[in-house]
């Protein structure tokens, strides 16, 4: 359950950088958005005026789903609001990337994924092909 809601929650992130775009219409200033969205949204109020219209409207996009957040969702949301708006455009694109071949992967390998990311390793996917054996136990020393 805490890997489905992490998932969501990145989901909900990822959203920043993977949502559709309009160039051609001016993104919204931080006085026309809604209480409820300056609420949530409160994190990245210092950078507002620095963010490009795609930014903003991917961070409005992903402020309607907050509601349905658990209190944890909502605190880790809020805690990457920064970092993810302060992000050069290259490793927005490599999330994006990465986010997407993720979502490819057959349900065996995102559970291995997602394990080595909790355990706090790189969460590349494994190797196809069979995993190599698990090494023997030592024998006890005498």
């Amino acid at each position: 359950m805490a890997a489905r809601n992490a998932l969501t929650a990145c989901a909900l992130v990822m959203a920043l950088v993977a949502a559709p775009a309009w160039p051609h219409e001016p993104g919204p200033r931080w006085d026309a958005l809604t209480a409820e969205q300056k609420s949530i949204l409160a994190p990245a109020e210092k950078d507002w005026d620095n963010l490009s219209q795609l930014q903003r409207s991917r961070l409005i996009n992903a402020a309607k789903h907050y509601p349905q957040l658990t209190p944890e969702e909502q605190a880790r949301f809020k805690a990457r609001i920064p970092e993810w708006t302060r992000l050069p455009r290259e490793e927005r694109e490599t999330a994006r990337q990465n986010f997407k071949k993720f979502h490819k992967l057959p349900p065996e390998k995102k559970e291995a994924v997602k394990s080595r990311w909790q355990a706090g390793q790189p969460a590349t996917p494994a190797p196809s092909g069979p995993s190599p054996a698990p090494a023997a136990p030592a024998a006890p020393a005498r």
